[in-house]
């Protein structure tokens, strides 16, 4: 019961943020269930492609996905993610991995405190959710949209941090599109990278049955949730939860 309330407030802010997942859940799961670390991120994978794809379903139904923003994200976050993979297995005969991966971890974190202080003025500022005049615009910045997915790829293939929390940054600040399109072309996005992540874990056996349909039990309905919240706060409502939910990422990820 405990593990479905879990997932199932996780499923309204994934369907709300496009965040929530990777960041929330899973530390939780390992705080709360008897499973093997491996066992919990695998399974919680293979919940979140269920639950990404419902909230994809629904976000497209309130006509909050674009499929050509996304496109030109995941054009660049696949060589992205493999860079990152290259760049490990350098950085590996240089430096321990733990040393890696706790500067990473640093430096997001502050970067995150750095955008829950100033989103709400940058956002304030453009007036990003009116720019409705800029949407033309994506053809010509097609090669900025796919640098910014080959950075998430490259920095998701290094650290732990989730290409949700990563993307939407990235989003909130250069994209002009109202916070629900942002939130839905997230959500897909995170569709297609946690589907091939929970594929080759649940190949490698770490995966519970059982864990996985409490789970998918609490998640699938809040995402609906959620999503159909996402067209109902105003701009202004959105971007100080935005901003609340990336302090508290930043603490998480300072304090280890």
């Amino acid at each position: 019961m405990l593990v479905t309330l879990l997932a199932f407030i996780t499923g309204i802010l994934v369907g709300l943020t496009g965040t929530g997942a990777g960041v929330i859940l899973t530390p939780l799961l390992l705080l709360v269930t008897p499973f093997h670390a491996l066992t919990v991120i695998g399974t919680d994978l293979m919940s979140g492609a269920v639950t990404k794809l419902a909230g994809v379903f629904e976000h497209r139904k309130l006509g909050q996905v674009r499929w050509d923003l996304a496109g030109y994200l995941l054009a660049g976050s696949v060589p992205g993610s493999v860079a990152g993979i290259v760049f490990i297995r350098f950085l590996e005969t240089q430096m321990s991995m733990r040393d890696l991966d706790h500067a990473l971890k640093i430096l997001l974190g502050f970067t995150l405190f750095g955008v829950s202080v100033f989103l709400p003025f940058l956002r304030g500022k453009k007036q990003l959710g009116a720019a409705e005049g800029e949407n033309a615009g994506f053809s010509r910045g097609s090669l900025k949209l796919a640098a910014v997915g080959a950075i998430v790829g490259f920095l998701v293939s290094m650290t732990s941090v989730g290409s949700g929390s990563l993307l939407m940054i990235s989003l909130l600040v250069l994209v002009p599109l109202p916070l629900g399109s942002l939130v839905g072309t997230d959500i897909l996005f995170g569709l297609v990278t946690t589907a091939l992540a929970g594929s080759l874990h649940w190949k490698m056996g770490n995966f519970d049955s059982h864990l996985f349909l409490l789970l998918v039990a609490g998640e699938v309905p809040g995402v609906i949730i959620g999503s159909r919240l996402s067209r109902r706060l105003p701009e202004r409502a959105f971007t100080w939860l935005f901003s609340i939910l990336y302090f508290s990422l930043g603490a998480r990820l300072l304090m280890g």
